[in-house]
């Protein structure tokens, strides 16, 4: 798992919340970064995947499509 710039953060809010209205949740913990959406969308997750993958991250979904981590590519 990578761990992600507070800038690569704070685009990626921005840019969803701008485009989509939804608001990304940013979780750190001890154990690591991951993300979680508020919308279940295909067009909100294609959008991130290729978002990050111009940003040099890949992204990885959990099964419910809800929550995602990142890792370097």
């Amino acid at each position: 798992m990578t761990i992600v710039s507070f800038d690569d953060v704070l685009k990626l809010k921005q840019t969803c919340n701008e485009k989509f209205k939804e608001h990304v949740h940013f979780h750190d913990a001890c154990g690591g970064q991951y993300f979680s959406l508020e919308t279940d969308s295909d067009e909100i997750r294609n959008f991130i995947k290729d978002f990050m993958l111009n940003m040099n991250y890949k992204v990885i979904f959990d099964k419910s499509g809800m929550s995602f981590t990142l890792e370097d590519i």
